[in-house]
């Protein structure tokens, strides 16, 4: 669940920035297969969708993310990545969730790569030796201040790290069957009203108020208590709260990027790619995260580690089991593999000044 205390390609944007990230466009089988969440007697009761552009009806498993209606892709796509609920009718919203759903997924692909750049970089191998383990923290910290702070610079945790994000890449960009045969579906619910109930039917999902949450991840079989018509069998689902369609507080990636100030800090990034790529980690077929969240890149920051001052130390265990550890990583790594962070302009970290950094940046 993200709360508080998840990119449509823009080639004229991106040629801005190019060498530093390639977001690509999502490829849609042409292979044909039987729907992971689907069977005959159609167990998640679906009914028909009558698009509020074309008017045409469809059933509610056929919805298609792609195409500017929904509605307009070819039968192989019944191989797609998400399906729509009904509740998801807004063009404009459509728009939004494929946004940060297409970049999340870049998102993830972007860390991996900062991750092996810096595996290949290391001047010692991982973990032989406290001096050679100092010398590859401080190589890190100096290359690297997101995984010195998301990750406490732990040299040894590298490999792993690398290897959760190319879990999430591989898995969001694989037809439902080939995630988790017969549970790999994925469905996107838009409750940009705050309509959908918990399981007594009566009060918010979400939540109201300072900790509501922006989305809920829920794996098939149900592990979060929602109303009975969400808990699918087949499928899970990420539930998109009020807050998530809120363009004051949670932009799209592009709508942050586009105004060319590459020295913003972490505090005005958050976003709805954040998000995403945070309800992803929480999913049983990516990295089935399931601790207690700690939310916000300061937070996550602190999880990384335990203790003050001298004594502080990395925090392996919290830190793998935080979703906002890798969301956060992903953002703060790409901001910093921007233009801003060159020789040119002094390598402007991205956290932001005013704010102290809870790890180390030296060792």
């Amino acid at each position: 669940m993200r709360s508080l205390p998840f990119l449509l390609v823009l080639p004229s944007l991106y040629a801005a920035v190019a060498g530093y990230v390639v977001i690509d466009k999502p490829h849609i089988s042409s292979t044909l297969s039987t729907r992971a969440d689907k069977t005959p007697d159609n167990p998640d009761g679906e009914d028909d969708y009558q698009d509020p552009v074309t008017k045409a009806n469809v059933p509610r498993s056929r919805i298609l993310p792609f195409g500017q209606n929904g509605v307009d892709q070819p039968p192989e796509a019944r191989d797609r990545w998400f399906d729509w609920d009904m509740t998801c009718t807004d063009t404009d919203d459509r728009q939004k969730i494929m946004t940060a759903f297409t970049n999340a997924y870049a998102l993830a692909k972007q860390a991996s790569g900062a991750l092996d750049a810096l595996i290949k970089g290391l001047p010692s191998p991982a973990g032989t030796g406290s001096n050679a383990i100092r010398v590859n923290q401080n190589y890190i910290a100096a290359e690297d201040p997101a995984y010195t702070q998301m990750w406490f610079a732990q040299d040894n945790r590298l490999a792993q790290v690398k290897k959760s994000f190319d879990t999430i890449y591989s898995q969001v960009t694989k037809k439902p069957d080939d995630r988790a045969k017969g549970k790999g579906a994925l469905r996107l619910i838009c409750d940009k009203g705050g309509n959908v109930k918990a399981q007594d039917e009566k009060t918010s999902y979400c939540g109201t108020g300072p900790t509501a949450a922006h989305a809920i991840a829920n794996n098939a079989g149900n592990d979060q208590p929602i109303e009975p018509k969400y808990v699918f069998a087949h499928s899970a689902s990420i539930v998109l709260c009020p807050s998530f369609f809120d363009d004051t507080k949670f932009p799209n990636l592009p709508d942050i990027l586009s105004d060319f100030d590459h020295h913003k800090t972490l505090d005005l990034m958050d976003c709805r790619e954040e998000i995403m790529l945070h309800e992803l980690c929480h999913l049983k077929w990516t990295l089935n995260i399931y601790q207690p969240d700690n939310i916000g890149f300061l937070k996550a920051a602190q999880t990384a580690g335990k203790g003050s001052g001298k004594r502080r130390s990395p925090d392996w265990a919290n830190a793998k089991g935080n979703a906002d550890n890798y969301a956060w990583y992903a953002l703060y790594s790409y901001w910093n593999r921007l233009p801003n962070w060159g020789e040119e302009t002094c390598k402007n970290d991205a956290w932001p000044q005013g704010t102290a950094k809870p790890n180390p940046t030296s060792f």
